[in-house]
């Protein structure tokens, strides 16, 4: 599979996971929070937001309230802290968490 331009892969060594690809532009903004892209094994592929406790706390300085389903919460934004998140998300249902993305016509 070829990886989406501006976008890297993470190695989760999960036998479930075909891919997880994170964001990785440096002209993107880093505010704590980022799409995550979880293809599994079976074909499925889903779109999942992680943020930090931060990006949250700025978003509530700016408005009387955040409002999400499945927030995915991590303390920092690293690679293992992404792939742990992934992986309890899916220990849960990923389908609870991210957005079904249509399939890849390869």
């Amino acid at each position: 599979m070829s990886i989406v331009e501006g976008m890297r892969a993470i190695d989760t060594q999960d036998e479930r996971i075909a891919t997880l690809l994170v964001a990785d532009d440096r002209d993107l903004p880093r505010d704590g929070s980022t799409d995550v892209q979880v293809r599994l094994r079976d074909g499925r592929r889903f779109i999942v937001t992680l943020h930090t406790l931060e990006a949250l706390a700025r978003r509530l300085d700016e408005a009387p309230a955040f409002v999400a389903s499945g927030v995915l919460l991590v303390k920092r934004m690293t690679d293992a802290a992404v792939v742990s998140a992934v992986r309890a998300a899916m220990g849960e249902g990923l389908e609870r968490y991210g957005a079904l993305q249509p399939p890849i016509e390869e």
